[in-house]
């Protein structure tokens, strides 16, 4: 399972060392919006867009938090097509809305192709986007106590916890199975549901 919150940067996808403004004339609400448009019009299914922005009840991004300056402005977009998983990442600029807007432009071109003929090139392109397992993902995840991988102590509070994951995610670069099996484990140990 992948989440949207806080950022899970796809497995072996290289980050960008130095980040740089876009000269994208687009506000951060209509980047998001024609970033799902897109989406929904290249008849993909399982859609989750993972940042460091906090969501809302429905499950995505605050808006506000798309023009903010972030320590990690990356954004990563999973989803299904064709039965095959695949992951979409940029951290190319400095504000989360810019990398969303790169991501739309970069959906649009996709769906271009498969539009004017060159679906295979498209599927052949694709090869190399698979998602793989989320970072962490393997069963040595399982052997390690969710007080070592979070890096607390095994009474630790339900704030606690939460805080210690969070340091922990932000230290990888975001999210992975392990932290966050750990920080469902360690809540439930501190009486309270994941």
């Amino acid at each position: 399972m992948i989440d949207a919150f806080p950022l899970q940067w796809p497995h072996g996808r290289a980050r960008t060392k130095a980040r740089s403004d876009s000269r994208f004339k687009v506000s951060h609400s209509k980047a998001f919006e024609e970033m799902v448009s897109e989406l929904d019009r290249f008849d993909v299914t399982h859609v989750v867009v993972s940042t460091n922005i906090p969501l809302r009840r429905d499950g995505t991004p605050y808006r506000d938090g798309l023009n903010e300056l972030l320590e990690d402005p990356g954004v990563a977009i999973y989803f299904t097509r064709k039965k095959r998983q695949i992951a979409l990442c940029c951290d190319t600029y400095r504000r989360p809305y810019e990398n969303i807007r790169a991501l739309g432009l970069a959906i649009k071109s996709l769906r271009d192709m498969d539009r004017h003929g060159a679906g295979q090139i498209l599927d052949q392109a694709f090869e190399g986007l698979t998602a793989l397992p989320a970072p962490g993902a393997t069963d040595e995840a399982d052997n390690r106590a969710w007080w070592v991988v979070l890096g607390c102590q095994p009474n630790a509070s339900a704030d606690e916890v939460r805080a210690a994951y969070k340091k922990q995610a932000r230290e990888a670069g975001g999210a992975s199975v392990e932290l966050n099996a750990a920080k469902d484990a360690g809540l439930i140990a501190a009486g309270e549901a994941a």
